[in-house]
């Protein structure tokens, strides 16, 4: 299926898939995988990205492409009122990526992130309060600052700056990539360990700006 029909299909089906509503961490992780895809495929198409990290953002996009066909799968499972993809959907995808047509691959992930919206709630909108920016910082002091406050540009996929990257994406996004982001390397397990009132406090204290001490 191109496009256009992927397009026309969730059309059809969001309505459905909105009113019953995401429900599961199969379907919150599908959501959460579709929308920092949808975002990094945007970044593809900015001028400003560097061609270095151009590379790392094409091979990020191949992993989560790989494995999205069983998100989709398994988030069916868990919540059967969710309204399944397009047929060829992921198909197409791998196709847009392989041939580099970022367009299309932007268009189309834009049409499965409505298909599969993200809800931050819980997270957003992260309203700054003394106990969140407290917790914020000592979360961020524990497990983020070591790989993200000095990040090396020069790699293809560079632990970037969390208090700049808090103001450069949307908000939905930045809390996105933590739902999706927080898990699977040598300091997190495969489970997001990251509770959404701590999403939340994190956003907080970065939105505050990198303390001054």
């Amino acid at each position: 299926m191109g496009f256009r029909g992927l397009g026309a299909a969730v059309g059809l089906a969001v309505l459905v898939c909105a009113a019953a509503g995401a429900g599961g961490e199969h379907a919150r992780r599908l959501a959460a995988d579709i929308a920092v895809m949808e975002g990094d495929a945007h970044a593809l198409l900015d001028p400003a990205t560097a061609e270095v990290h151009k590379r790392g953002l094409r091979a990020r996009l191949g992993g989560g492409l790989s494995t999205l066909g069983l998100l989709i799968r398994l988030a069916g499972q868990e919540n059967p009122r969710l309204g399944p993809a397009p047929p060829d959907a992921v198909g197409s995808l791998r196709a847009a990526l392989e041939r580099g047509d970022g367009l299309g691959l932007a268009k189309g992930l834009g049409a499965l992130a409505r298909l599969y919206p993200f809800d931050a709630t819980g997270i957003l909108p992260a309203t700054a309060t003394p106990a969140r920016l407290g917790r914020g910082r000592q979360i961020h002091q524990d497990i983020c600052a070591g790989c993200h406050d000095a990040p090396d540009l020069e790699t293809p996929r560079p632990a970037f700056n969390l208090f700049e990257r808090t103001r450069a994406l949307p908000a939905g996004e930045f809390a996105a990539r933590l739902v999706a982001g927080v898990r699977g390397d040598n300091l997190m397990s495969l489970q997001n360990p990251l509770s959404d009132e701590e999403m939340a406090s994190l956003i907080a204290f970065y939105r505050q700006g990198a303390p001054k001490d």
